[in-house]
């Protein structure tokens, strides 16, 4: 009814119907309600998925798309609530970055699960950047999240429609294998025009030094032949 900000502990816990020695037994602040509040989501949203018939043959982006779609599903209820803490949780990298990494950990752990099952089946070819990849995917949770907050459109088919293309997208640069081939293009160039004029880079670094203290040795000359 206040909000986030104007909350107080006293007021939550008398809105739980609780004591207000015994919140402070579980929560020691406010903050600590949200991020349990989204910590528990993961939680269910990843228990629910897994009992979507057929879950267990998903592959990988049908597994991330039921994913998504069973997040913003079980945020409904709570959208005004959401909307109001959502961007306060997931971009606090900074005073507040420890309480968020135990859902972040969470997150890049289901994403590196379903990388493996994917990459063992041969659905996927093997990457070398597998964390980031997951890392990625998080940022594309929080900008659905976020789109989904700001979507008018009837029955948030434009946040349907985003999600779809994006995945699509994104999934079909991983099995074309085209990140790794892109770090193995720029091995070779830093390897063959970076690392082969390192010599030359410090002979021109070996000269300015050499300029630079002629030009100190010239003007300290001037300064002192002035006096």
């Amino acid at each position: 009814e206040k909000g986030i900000k104007p909350a107080t502990m006293r007021h939550i816990a008398k809105t739980a119907g609780i004591g207000d020695a015994t919140i402070y037994n579980y929560f020691p602040a406010k903050e600590d309600i949200l991020y349990a509040y989204y910590e528990d989501h993961l939680e269910a949203c990843t228990a629910k998925t897994a009992t979507i018939p057929g879950s267990e043959t998903f592959n990988f982006q049908e597994y991330l798309q039921a994913f998504l779609d069973t997040s913003l599903d079980l945020y409904l209820a709570d959208r005004e609530f959401v909307n109001m803490s959502f961007k306060d949780i997931f971009f606090s990298m900074s005073h507040n970055f420890n309480r968020l990494k135990p859902i972040r950990d969470n997150f890049f752990s289901l994403v590196q699960e379903h990388l493996n099952k994917a990459t063992a089946s041969g659905e996927l070819p093997g990457m070398m950047f597998q964390e980031i990849i997951g890392r990625l995917f998080w940022d594309f949770y929080v900008v659905a999240v976020i789109y989904w907050l700001s979507d008018r459109s009837k029955g948030f088919s434009n946040t349907t429609v985003m999600i779809d293309k994006s995945l699509d997208l994104t999934c079909t640069v991983l099995k074309s294998g085209l990140i790794d081939k892109f770090f193995d293009m720029g091995m070779f160039i830093f390897k063959n025009h970076v690392l082969s004029r390192m010599d030359l880079i410090r002979d021109q670094v070996h000269t300015a030094t050499l300029m630079k203290e002629m030009i100190l040795g010239k003007l300290h000359e001037r300064s002192h032949s002035q006096k």
